[in-house]
């Protein structure tokens, strides 16, 4: 699943505004928000990673 950071703000601002009434949702989301932002980040250090390092012909 890949989320732009544009989603993972908006993630972000949902479980903010969730978090004074539904305390326990809003943990169960930030937990599963920081699994997915953890992975997006991860794939896109190495695809950055695969990229630089891949031979170039001549």
């Amino acid at each position: 699943m890949h989320f732009s950071w544009n989603q993972h703000l908006e993630l972000s601002r949902k479980v903010s505004n969730s978090a004074d009434a539904h305390q326990g949702v809003a943990l169960a989301l930030m937990g599963v928000g920081l699994a997915i932002l953890a992975k997006d980040l991860l794939a896109a250090e190495l695809l950055d990673h695969s990229n630089s390092h891949t031979p170039t012909k001549s």
